[in-house]
């Protein structure tokens, strides 16, 4: 099944369960009159309104107020509530569309997994750096900045983060506890390695098939996509560069934070990628760098 299709099915599932409700319902005579009844009284009370007659304002509301409670009455009776005569959607938040306005609903990410195979690592089992362990392997100044990142996200001034440094300095750890964080507080957080995005890439750009944009997609719209060891990944030709510059430049058109680890600096990487996409990584109005040094913390643990 598509993820069209799962969305549409959910939605009709929804729909056809509250018809049945309100069929239900109406086979009960005093209810069916209280319900026809109710949405004349919703039309009275626009023209009182509009009259400026108070007194058949308040004389429509009591009875209003009557039949609704009669109908709550004999919709308990039938072990029912007024709720269950709507649809009632897997997620409130989309209404089981996959979308909020234009923007793809958070639960996008989940269906997507679940239909399709995981992207990435849930962020949400990316394991938290407290205070000691941050001291203890000398990244503390480091973890608080990106602490209060994560308590301000998406509400941060620089989008966008590059946190370069060498193997084993603690890129991955820091970048992971970031994204938990976030993840925990209900956001759609994807954390990827860039072997993993560069395999989203061939895979969208080899297949000719509805399923070939899911996996893009969530990296496009999630509230945050972590790219993990970017530059490690191989570059293929008319794949990699290109498919990275788009997915970097349409998540900057549209403000969503993207964090990125490495071990090229910004000399190396403009070299590996190209000016394109190290514009799009280090644009000063969005991006901020941040350089880890020191001995591989691994190492300690």
């Amino acid at each position: 099944m598509d993820i069209k299709t799962y969305y549409a099915s959910l939605r009709a599932a929804a729909q056809e369960k509250a018809a049945r409700n309100t069929a239900r319902a109406r086979e009960n005579r005093q209810f069916r009159e209280n319900d026809n009844r109710l949405a004349e009284l919703e039309r009275d009370l626009a023209f009182a309104e509009l009259e400026g007659d108070r007194e058949k304002e308040k004389a429509l509301e009591r009875e209003k107020t009557r039949r609704r409670e009669e109908n709550r009455t004999i919709l308990a009776s039938m072990g029912l509530t007024e709720r269950d005569l709507s649809p009632v959607y897997a997620c409130e938040k989309c209404n089981d569309t996959g979308f909020v306005g234009t923007k793809l609903c958070s639960c996008f990410y989940t269906v997507s997994q679940s239909l399709n195979g995981s992207v990435g690592t849930d962020a949400k089992t990316l394991p938290l750096v407290d205070e000691p362990l941050a001291k203890q392997l000398g990244l503390f100044e480091v973890h608080e900045k990106l602490r209060r990142y994560a308590e301000k996200f998406p509400s941060v001034n620089k989008k966008n983060i590059y946190l370069c440094g060498g193997t084993g300095t603690g890129k991955t750890l820091l970048a992971g506890d970031t994204a938990a964080r976030i993840a925990r507080r209900g956001y759609c957080v994807v954390f990827l390695t860039s072997f993993e995005m560069n395999n989203v890439f061939l895979k969208y750009h080899d297949l000719f098939n509805d399923a070939r944009s899911v996996s893009m997609n969530a990296l496009l719209h999630a509230d945050l996509l972590v790219i993990d060891d970017l530059g490690a990944e191989q570059n293929f030709k008319n794949v990699t560069t290109p498919y990275l510059l788009a997915l970097l430049n349409e998540r900057n058109l549209h403000a969503l934070p993207t964090f990125i680890t490495g071990n090229l600096n910004p000399d190396e990487l403009l070299r590996h990628y190209g000016e394109r996409v190290f514009s799009r990584i280090f644009d000063k109005r969005l991006s901020t760098a941040i350089m880890l040094g020191g001995n591989d913390k691994r190492i300690r643990l």
